[in-house]
């Protein structure tokens, strides 16, 4: 409640009698989260090889078309393998705890096997994807700084939103279909 309104978002709205389970990972599940794995490491490792190469300033931000168009101080791109080893982190013990999610539908003991494993899955495939988006990015950066590239290029913003969003819009239609 906010100011005497309740906006949905801020109200816990769990079934009582919600199923607590863990899904069974499957081929998929594991090939996922492996992927974000080793693109974590691979991020922290390409971070901790090129820092010392860079100069003093490096492209801090790109525009809607991939152009960098900021740009700050070396120590700026120790934050990307930082958010995203937080993000593999947290996203990691958020699946722990499909129970607590929210659902488009009713959680019943019948299909809630499926529903957190649909649910899981997706918050496994949003985790590689952030991962490998911010080691895109601190590729492209250090491209940029030794003139290789001049910033993201133009369909990284609709290939990435593309990415994000039709797995999204998959998982609701999967998740309120009735089988």
């Amino acid at each position: 409640m906010i100011s005497g309104v309740n906006f949905g978002l801020f109200r816990r709205t769990r079934e009582p009698n919600r199923p607590v389970i863990r899904p069974e990972m499957t081929p998929v599940d594991w090939l996922l989260e492996a992927i974000a794995l080793v693109g974590l490491g691979v991020l922290l490792g390409y971070v901790a090889y090129y820092y010392p190469q860079l100069p003093a300033s490096i492209p801090t931000h790109f525009n809607a078309a991939g152009v960098a168009d900021e740009y700050g101080t070396r120590t700026s791109i120790l934050f990307l393998p930082v958010i995203a080893l937080f993000i593999y982190v947290m996203m990691t013990l958020i699946n722990l705890v499909p129970h607590t999610f929210n659902y488009p539908g009713k959680i019943t003991p019948a299909n809630a096997p499926r529903q957190y494993t649909l649910a899981t899955r997706l918050v496994r495939y949003l985790k590689t994807l952030l991962v490998l988006l911010f080691f895109y990015i601190s590729y492209s950066t250090t491209q940029v700084v030794i003139n290789e590239a001049s910033g993201l290029g133009r369909w990284f913003l609709p290939l990435f939103l593309s990415f994000l969003f039709i797995p999204i819009i998959v998982y609701m239609v999967m998740a309120l279909s009735k089988k």
